[in-house]
């Protein structure tokens, strides 16, 4: 079984890190705020009623011009209630979480690899 591992770009090197200026550079800026969005948490109250949530696109977000290329997200329900959050958008079908923080069916995990979001882990 063969696998790969998918990277928008290199981290820059340290001779990259600031521009003529002093300032951060362009290329340690990108790195760094691809970086910051790698790993999110989304907390879910459902009070309310159900809800609903499609995953974001799995590689170029067109509407914002960044990529979720090697994006992890996790999705927590919060409120403790009969009412449930449903993800869709991955491979394999919606995910649905059932209960409150931390029994199980509570959170869920997803990782895209540029074209399909899977899921990584349930809690």
């Amino acid at each position: 079984m063969a696998t790969t591992q998918t990277q928008l770009f290199d981290p820059p090197a340290q001779s990259m890190a600031v521009d003529k200026n002093g300032r951060l550079a362009s290329p340690l800026f990108q790195w760094l705020s691809s970086v910051q969005r790698l790993l999110p948490l989304v907390a879910v109250d459902t009070t309310s009623g159900n809800v609903v949530i499609a995953l974001p696109p799995a590689g170029l977000n067109s509407t914002t011009g960044e990529s979720n290329q090697n994006q992890e997200i996790s999705y927590v329900k919060t409120s403790a209630d009969v009412h449930t959050v449903t993800i869709s958008g991955a491979v394999g079908g919606n995910q649905v979480l059932t209960a409150q923080t931390p029994s199980a069916g509570s959170a869920v995990r997803f990782k895209s690899d540029g074209t399909n979001w899977y899921k990584i882990s349930a809690v």
